[in-house]
């Protein structure tokens, strides 16, 4: 089995197609710029082809750095997706800190690219795009793998992990989160030995997203209307609202 620049493309294409689709079907800006953000790593992919395992030319080299920085954003748009699915008023109350969380993560993850090893120490090497001496897009086993000059800090990617997955179960947003870790991560380990070549499987895998915000009936079971910690983000008496785009309603209510 082995992927192409055209195969990333073709899937780039669609995934934007897709994101169109829904911004002319009236949804919501928090619904179709997520999934313009995931599918557009598919287009990055497709022009780092033409140059992946030429290690060492200022194009695969900037390339690789701007894949780093795209996924270190990603947890913002997981969340911003993430708050979709859970009551109106609570969503309202955590936005700003969620979001600002996730900057501070996508921070912390560009923050792994600063050469100050004497400081922060190198990353461990086995560890996710982990190098000690390059940076580099280079072809995995079947798909891309990214080599990158990794410092210590951060360490295994732990503040995007705790960003991506866990903070949208603290608010609510769990089957949200179960549902990204069993497309992306968990069905990319299961197709490569080669933990450098994960994250771009993953970012392949994730435009599986685009299924859920298309087909309303697999969105509906996505969408949460309880969860603890709500009682302590909404006022006293407060009905749980979900989102004005809940397929199959209006302006739902339950209580």
């Amino acid at each position: 089995m082995c992927w192409s620049g055209e195969a990333s493309a073709a899937i780039a294409v669609f995934g934007l197609s897709s994101a169109y689709y829904l911004k002319k079907k009236g949804q919501p800006k928090e619904i179709y710029i997520p999934t313009a953000y995931f599918v557009l790593m598919e287009g990055l992919q497709a022009v780092t082809y033409l140059v992946v395992g030429e290690c060492g030319t200022s194009a695969n080299l900037w390339l690789t750095r701007l894949a780093i920085t795209h996924i270190a954003f990603q947890p913002i748009f997981i969340n911003m997706l993430g708050m979709e699915f859970i009551d109106k008023n609570v969503k309202k109350r955590i936005l700003p800190y969620v979001y600002g969380i996730c900057f501070i993560v996508a921070l912390a993850c560009l923050a792994r690219m600063i050469p100050a090893y004497e400081l922060l120490g190198r990353c461990t090497l086995g560890t996710a795009m982990c190098s000690h001496t390059e940076t580099c897009a280079y072809n995995g086993e079947w798909h891309i793998g990214w080599h990158v000059l990794l410092n210590g800090f951060n360490g295994d990617w732990m503040w995007y992990v705790y960003a991506a997955f866990l903070l949208p179960v603290l608010y609510g947003s769990w089957k949200w989160s179960a549902y990204h870790y069993l497309v992306g991560p968990l069905a990319a380990s299961f197709t490569t030995s080669d933990v450098s070549e994960e994250p771009a499987v993953w970012c392949l895998f994730s435009t599986m997203i685009i299924g859920i915000m298309v087909n309303s009936p697999l969105r509906n079971l996505i969408y949460v209307k309880a969860w603890p910690s709500w009682q302590f983000l909404r006022k006293k008496g407060e009905e749980i609202e979900l989102p004005d785009h809940f397929p199959g309603n209006d302006k739902p209510k339950v209580s």
